[in-house]
């Protein structure tokens, strides 16, 4: 019943081309290497990104040609800095600080005179390329597509979920008050799936200030599946109605039932809102519950061009779809890829609980603001496939 996280063929696929780009470095590296003057003339640009403005730095192929070069170096006034041998390349490098007037050409120029088989140069400075954001940051498209707000939104309600167990030291919060209740066994509970849908759920990039319920519902039954009871979902409903949850995240999908059914009613005419993945159940399913249900926001799931997920479920009932293929999770300090329905309806829950167009407003008012303001995907108008399009980000925060 539970929609568990996997790595796609498009992470995948990113590994391959990176592992062919090291097989092209890989093979450039045994071309063999000549140190000839450069068929171009020396360039000296960016002299501000030299490790020392006064340095010019030699390589020649061997003692001999070093020692000539420092000997003549020396008697046109260029001082000795270092002389190392890299034996790994079959070369020598040679520092010198040149001496006035000259500039860095004409330093160049100098040391390629004395010794033609040199090749001299300013001493450049490589800077790393790195930004504040994580290695991986190129990969994290959601908030892009969605054209968030860039510095995050406030959450004007809290924030409930209905999934398993939540890793809190894995999670890491940041910022966010999470508070867990488990309706099953937590020995017999997993752990990852709503520790990722919560990591999606309290991101700072998305939401701020975050007051999450986290109910657990799902642990190994005698069947030996990881599954919830409809008794434990009632029950986590009702939790999340006493401690004034207004919006519900559940990442649960299966058959219809008339007591879920008449739970769900009760919990929107007290004012909640509840957004549920379509399931992955593929193309030809049957509809799912409780996504299915009139009064529930059925989100489904589509990657970074825009395409649905290959395995969502289909139907009429589909209200909205939103990134939920690869999506980049940072849990536990390090980046992982996500793919399913379920990783798409945080996207949405964020939406309801930081838009003040939707707060305090009813499930169909809300429905009404997403789909008004939805990107229209595949053929136009509403579809069984994305529903409305693709959610739009809260226009203000």
């Amino acid at each position: 019943m539970t929609e568990f996280s996997a790595q796609s063929r498009f992470a995948r696929n990113i590994r391959r081309s990176l592992g062919a780009l090291l097989s092209v470095a890989l093979l450039a590296s045994c071309s063999s290497f000549e140190l000839n003057p450069p068929s171009q003339p020396p360039s000296v640009a960016d002299r501000a990104q030299t490790v020392d403005p006064r340095e010019i730095v030699a390589l020649v192929p061997d003692v001999r040609a070093a020692t000539r070069l420092r000997a003549g170096a020396e008697a046109e006034g260029f001082d000795f800095r270092e002389e190392a041998a890299l034996a790994g390349l079959n070369l020598r490098l040679l520092r010198f600080e040149f001496p006035q007037p000259l500039d860095g050409a004409g330093a160049i120029a100098a040391l390629e005179r004395i010794e033609p088989r040199s090749t001299a140069g300013v001493n450049h400075a490589y800077r790393l390329a790195q930004t504040t954001e994580t290695s991986l940051s190129r990969f994290d498209y959601a908030n892009r597509l969605l054209a968030w707000p860039q510095d995050g939104c406030p959450a004007r309600v809290k924030i409930g979920m209905i999934d398993t167990e939540l890793d809190i030291k894995a999670l890491g919060a940041r910022g966010a008050q999470v508070v867990t209740r488990s309706f099953v066994d937590p020995a017999a509970g997993p752990e990852q799936h709503g520790t990722d849908v919560a990591a999606l759920l309290v991101d700072p990039r998305r939401l701020r200030g975050v007051e999450l319920f986290s109910a657990a519902v799902v642990a190994r039954s005698t069947r030996g599946i990881e599954e919830a009871g409809v008794d434990d979902i009632l029950k986590a409903l009702d939790w999340l109605a006493s401690e004034g949850v207004k919006v519900v995240n559940i990442s649960l999908s299966g058959p219809y039932n008339k007591l879920l059914d008449r739970g769900i009613d009760h919990a929107t005419g007290l004012g909640m809102t509840l957004v549920a993945a379509v399931g992955n159940d593929g193309a030809s399913a049957r509809p799912r519950y409780p996504a299915a249900l009139d009064n529930v926001i059925a989100v489904t799931a589509v990657d970074a061009n825009g395409g649905v997920y290959r395995n969502a479920v289909r139907g009429p009932h589909v209200d909205i779809a939103a990134p939920g293929v690869d999506i980049l999770l940072p849990v536990s300090g390090k980046g992982r890829f996500v793919t399913g329905t379920s990783m798409a309806v945080p996207f949405v829950t964020a939406t309801i609980a930081s838009d003040p167009n939707m707060d305090g407003a009813t499930t169909g008012a809300i429905l009404s603001h997403l789909r008004a303001a939805a990107q229209d995907l595949g053929s136009p108008g509403p579809d069984s496939t994305f529903g409305a399009g693709l959610l739009s980000a809260p226009g203000q925060c």
